[in-house]
């Protein structure tokens, strides 16, 4: 009744159900992990928050993965929802930016079918990874086109209300933040999805929010956008993309902290120029301690 297809593992699956995992991935993809468990948690904690942004979620989800089949796109990096995740972003970015209505839902597909093959390319012709930057650079491209044709623009966040241990919500916040979560009860639903997909995920989103909350504080930045979680979503990208990047005890450690702290200086620094900084500030980060660190590494096997 189903095609029978084989996933990574080689065993058998109807099409139906290698499709859902893969689509599911790539939403786990959001935070770099290629998990369809995680990307099940994640999706339910955006739903959490609201159904308008989960809907939008998955059909730039869907739109990327349609996308990378109808291409041929069968290799490893499909399978592990790579073609997904920049379309969950962009489907989340735009529900962002203009306020949920015919316009707002008929530019998902699109948009999020663009910033695939964006990402796509960019993966075939450089040796650094893409990450966020086509879901930034279209999000960029329809901002600039509300202001310019003066669309309805979505509401903003409300600010943050103190609760049960604002140190607490503002971690939260900072991990939920990477999809558009201002909700800390969402952000504590994406932890547990980090956890389903990979524990020390889970554990350096944490650490990597709660890092630059206190880095924040000390630092006199804005308290409302400390406790929105402004200043942690970006460092808890950059700290997983870096967690890999040595193998080392202290290393392991090190890259993420220090790519952290610097997309934070990075937030700051776009706020201050007031652009919208979306994931700029991690892939920035991002790019340049993967760099120094892969350059110390070469180094390091020279010597």
């Amino acid at each position: 009744m189903f095609q029978r297809v084989h996933d990574s593992s080689g065993d058998p699956f109807p099409f139906g159900a290698v499709f859902g995992r893969r689509v599911l991935r790539g939403i786990g993809q959001v935070y770099l992990l290629p998990s369809a468990r995680a990307g099940a948690v994640l999706l339910a904690a955006v739903a959490w928050q609201s159904w308008t942004l989960a809907g939008a979620c998955l059909l730039g989800a869907l739109t990327g993965t349609v996308w990378g089949l109808s291409a041929g796109r069968a290799d490893a990096g499909g399978r592990a929802g790579l073609d997904g995740y920049n379309g969950a972003l962009t489907g989340l970015g735009i529900m962002a930016v203009l306020p949920p209505g015919p316009l707002a839902w008929s530019l998902v597909a699109p948009l999020a079918c663009l910033a695939t093959w964006a990402a796509r390319a960019w993966r075939n012709r450089c040796a650094a990874p893409p990450y966020t930057a086509p879901f930034v650079l279209v999000t960029w491209l329809l901002m600039a086109a509300a202001e310019g044709l003066d669309l309805p623009r979505a509401a903003a966040a409300a600010a943050a209300d103190p609760g049960w241990g604002e140190a607490v919500q503002g971690v939260l916040r900072g991990v939920g933040q990477v999809m558009f979560l201002d909700d800390p009860r969402a952000g504590a639903l994406c932890l547990l999805g980090l956890a389903l997909g990979a524990p020390g995920a889970a554990l350096s989103a944490g650490l990597a929010s709660g890092l630059c909350l206190l880095a924040a504080v000390l630092a006199g930045f804005p308290p409302d956008a400390a406790g929105l979680g402004l200043y942690g979503f970006n460092a808890v990208l950059a700290a997983e993309a870096l967690r890999a990047v040595r193998p080392g005890r202290l290393e392991r450690w090190l890259w993420p902290c220090l790519g952290a702290l610097l997309s934070l200086g990075l937030m700051r620094g776009f706020q201050a120029l007031e652009l919208p900084p979306l994931t700029a500030p991690f892939l920035l980060a991002t790019w340049a301690v993967r760099q120094a660190a892969l350059r110390r590494g070469a180094q390091a096997r020279a010597a």
